[in-house]
């Protein structure tokens, strides 16, 4: 909820996306001031854009003798955002395999109401940062120092915080219900949601900052980079090839691993709130060191319970201090690196979204909306039609044309998000006129990891 609506505000400030960069968790927001030191992450497939992880260090932190210094802020205000929005899902799906017959129903319906958000800009006096920069040297025996790859640093130069306390409403209600007659056996099971939260931001929270790059020279001193943000909008090649590697450590995991895993996937489906902390801790997990679960203190008992037992599930102990380097075999570095990458995916996707992803798993759809994806993504490029060989065989008709109606709609509520609609008659996917198209990368990432731990 928290990174919905801080995704939001960005896009209405910076509809381009290019400099500003939201915060993803609200237990990180506080943290985000100016001046504290990042360091940028692997880039992720599904982003044009460099993201970064936090340090508890400051740039005088790294200077010699810079405790005294005193970096001057300047701040403004900003215009006032608010927002009112209401929706609702419906659909059902029914599965015949053989001599099991499966049915699901789907309802669901969201609604959100923020009140105005009053905001400030809060950024490092740019004459006296290039002053301190230009005459102080950095301490090479500071610890953020010796871990530096190369000689350059990321420093947080501007925030957007709130300027007064506001609060947004949030609903969301949905219910599932699963039923597999098995000859005489009959089983039930189910997956519901019924959620009414209220998010508060408190005075000063941050919402959204910039970064920084400064180049250590050959001195010891710093210079702005000037040219850094050109060089950081750049696209990933190769994407699903790579999201095929990515994902391929799952199916190290055994079937009695896989099935309390996808458990908690399935669980975190309905608390989204928690991906981008997932994330955080399986990104330093997957750098072999022990993440800071300092965090969990913060989060509610049931968003708590649910992280811990998938830290469980992959072997790392509490109690053990964070930064510590972890003894992982090939193995267990490549399940933890798969599963964070399942995280980052479904990170990228809406909420509501989300939702209906729990529904398909349990419809057992999910390996048909994967080729479906794969295929609207094979096709479509550029916002523009990839046409087929003469002659060739159209692999998008062939699918659809096996869909049922109940599993149309409920694919089609899913990939009315991205900007696509499919047609029964013509068995084929087009553009929704007037839609911004979204890539279905990430959703097909996590369409590819589902089917692993379901399989």
């Amino acid at each position: 909820m928290f990174r919905e609506i801080t995704k939001k505000i960005v896009k209405e400030m910076e509809p381009e996306g290019i400099t500003l960069i939201p915060i993803e968790s609200a237990y990180d927001s506080d943290r985000y001031k100016p001046l504290r030191l990042l360091i940028k992450k692997e880039k992720s497939i599904f982003s044009s854009r460099d993201k970064y992880r936090l340090t508890p260090f400051t740039l005088t932190d790294i200077l010699k003798d810079g405790q005294d210094l005193k970096f001057g802020l300047t701040g403004s205000s900003l215009p006032s955002y608010s927002e009112d929005f209401s929706g609702s899902v419906s659909g059902n799906a029914d599965v015949n395999v053989s001599n099991i017959e499966s049915g699901i129903q789907v309802s669901g319906s969201t609604s959100n109401s923020l009140s105005v958000v009053e905001m400030r800009k809060q950024r490092i006096d740019e004459n006296k940062l290039l002053d301190v920069i230009g005459s102080r040297k950095v301490n090479r025996e500071h610890s953020f120092m010796k871990q530096l790859m190369m000689d350059v640093v990321y420093v947080v130069s501007e925030v957007i915080e709130t300027e007064k306390p506001c609060t947004v409403d949030w609903t969301f209600q949905a219910e599932s219900k699963l039923s597999i007659l098995f000859n005489i056996l009959k089983l039930q099971s189910g997956f519901s949601m019924n959620s009414e939260r209220k998010l508060t931001f408190s005075a000063r929270t941050t919402i959204a900052y910039k970064v920084t790059e400064l180049r250590i020279s050959s001195e010891d001193t710093m210079e702005l980079n000037w040219c850094w943000l050109s060089r950081s909008m750049t696209v990933a090649t190769d994407q699903k090839g790579r999201i095929a590697s990515s994902v391929d450590g799952l199916t190290k995991l055994s079937a009695e691993q896989r099935l309390p895993l996808l458990s908690m996937v399935l669980e975190t489906l309905g608390s989204s709130e928690n991906l981008p902390v997932l994330d955080a801790m399986l990104e330093q997990m997957h750098e072999g060191l022990q993440p800071d679960l300092q965090v969990l203190d913060l989060m509610e008992e049931r968003s708590r319970a649910s992280v811990e037992k998938m830290l469980d599930l992959l072997g790392i102990k509490k109690a053990d201090p964070p930064g510590q380097p972890l003894t992982l075999t090939q193995d267990q570095n490549s399940i933890i690196q798969a599963v964070n990458f399942l995280i980052q995916s479904l990170n990228e996707i809406d909420p509501e979204t989300l939702i209906l992803l729990a529904y398909c798993v349990e419809a057992k759809i999910i390996s048909k909306q994967r080729d479906l994806v794969k295929i609207i993504d094979d096709e479509w490029c550029l916002e523009q039609r990839c046409l087929l060989a003469e002659g060739a065989e159209d692999p998008e008709k062939t699918l659809i044309a096996q869909l049922t109606e109940e599993e149309m709609e409920i694919t089609q509520r899913i990939l009315d998000g991205y900007g696509f609609q499919m047609d029964r008659e013509s068995s084929s996917v087009s553009r929704i006129d007037g839609r911004r198209q979204q890539s279905v990368l990430p959703l097909f990432a996590a369409l590819s990891a589902l089917c692993i731990l379901s399989a």
